[in-house]
């Protein structure tokens, strides 16, 4: 059975409390106990060494009413059960029931007899109950004259342990009483600062940075709860890091520098990666016709639209041209449809800009239209600069002629070159440009022009 922090904490300090309270009770009725023994034994030792004393004359003279009357003196003490003065022969000779007198002493078979030292027993009687026995010799120059025996009752010692039992009880019950109080009162105070912490724990689960909980004491507690806060801080710098970041460089390469940012550098590797240039036509002539305001509006949403398809098909943002802009994709992160990804971009980015164009049309602003290259292959990836400035892209062939066809298509144009057409040729309908001189290039390359993809 699940149980709470607090009932468990709960349960443990009201055990324990109890435990100490019944410990420490039963320890002090105990003492009490001993204390009251002890006291009944000195007083029983008094009253019959005193009697012993009284009756050596009378014992000797056989004054047998004197015996008696010190008999009945000492039965007037409530806690004296009997009183027996015998001679030598162990016959009574002065006893509370005077029917008694002259009779041979019977006493408990578990009693030691009398000799010539005083003898303190206990024994339970069936109608007296406990009591205390006192045997005290009676002896005249060393002469064995009889013996006195007293018995105390431990009647008093019960009724007075009785009572201390039940203020015990009383007291034990108002103390567990508190105690539970307390103890609930406690395991509420030390639970409260770690349910916070749990749902502290649970809000950065879901993704909210923002938790900042308040330090209830200067205590471990209050330790844990700072280390908690420090760690949502960290959290929070790190994602707000990473959202900044992500507004300039791809999503894909910020994962990778946050999972191991002390290598911050991507080493350079051979991939197999498609490169895409897309550039918006006529836009320097189109800058000098705007105002600066308009001219910058417009490039925001040229490059809204240039993020969003790009992201949209997990490609690499790799740069901003001016009026162009440069994506990757398979790199850093490895698709084997790469090539059918940046066909999607492109397709989506020409779809886009004419929606933009229409819209810019149907306000009386001028049309806009970009052209687009895409090229597939092998190419360096990786991050190039300094420690204090690096930027991840990928270099090599395939790369500038990606920038050589988007240099040579027309307006509303995708051109993409063989080896690329060769990797998504069941999955785009092209039309054949033939052979096309590219700058760079000492042979013509074999261009086509996506016209859409096949459904």
């Amino acid at each position: 059975m699940r149980l709470s922090l607090k009932v468990k904490l709960s349960l443990l300090i009201t055990s324990l409390l109890v435990l100490t309270v019944l410990l420490v009770s039963a320890f002090l009725l105990r003492q009490q106990q001993s204390s009251l023994t002890a006291e009944m034994i000195k007083r029983g030792l008094t009253i019959a060494q005193d009697m012993a004393a009284s009756a050596k004359n009378p014992l000797l003279t056989n004054d047998e009413l004197t015996l008696n009357l010190l008999v009945q003196d000492s039965m007037k003490d409530e806690d004296v059960a009997y009183v027996v003065i015998t001679d030598q022969d162990e016959k009574i000779l002065a006893h509370r029931d005077v029917t008694l007198i002259g009779r041979p002493l019977e006493r408990a078979k578990e009693l030691k007899p009398v000799n010539s030292t005083t003898v303190v027993q206990t024994y339970t009687d069936p109608k007296e109950g406990k009591l205390i026995d006192f045997g005290v010799p009676l002896e005249f120059r060393k002469v064995r004259l009889g013996a006195i025996y007293l018995g105390f009752s431990q009647k008093s010692i019960e009724r007075k342990l009785s009572r201390s039992r039940n203020q015990t009880i009383l007291i034990t019950l108002a103390m567990i009483l508190v105690g539970i109080g307390g103890a609930v009162g406690l395991s509420a105070f030390l639970s409260r600062p770690i349910l916070r912490l749990l749902e502290g724990t649970q809000a950065i689960g879901r993704g909210n940075f923002q938790v900042a909980l308040s330090i209830p004491s200067r205590d471990e507690i209050g330790d844990l709860t700072a280390s908690f806060n420090q760690m949502a801080k960290s959290l929070r710098e790190k994602e707000m890091i990473k959202l900044a970041f992500s507004r300039y460089v791809a999503r894909e390469v910020v994962d990778e520098i946050l999972k191991n940012p002390e290598h911050t550098a991507l080493t350079g590797e051979r991939r197999d990666v498609t490169v895409l240039f897309c550039d918006m036509r006529g836009f320097t002539p189109l800058c000098e016709r705007l105002p600066p305001e308009e001219v910058l509006h417009l490039l925001n949403e040229f490059y809204t639209l240039m993020i969003d398809t790009t992201f949209a098909n997990e490609g690499t943002l790799d740069k901003f041209l001016g009026d162009a802009v440069m994506a990757i994709f398979g790199a850093p992160i490895a698709y084997p449809d790469h090539s059918m990804r940046a066909i999607r971009t492109a397709v989506a980015m020409k779809t886009g800009i004419e929606q933009l164009s229409r819209k810019r049309v149907e306000q009386g602003k001028e049309p806009i239209a970009v052209g687009i290259g895409v090229s597939a292959g092998e190419a360096i990836a990786g991050t190039v600069g300094t420690e204090n400035r690096m930027e991840y892209t990928v270099i090599g062939d395939r790369v500038n002629l990606a920038a050589r066809l988007e240099s040579n298509a027309a307006a509303g144009q995708i051109l993409i070159s063989q080896w690329t057409y060769d990797k998504v040729a069941s999955q785009v309908d092209v039309r054949s440009l033939g052979t096309v001189r590219v700058k760079g290039k000492e042979e013509n390359v074999e261009v086509y022009e996506v016209l859409g993809l096949v459904p």
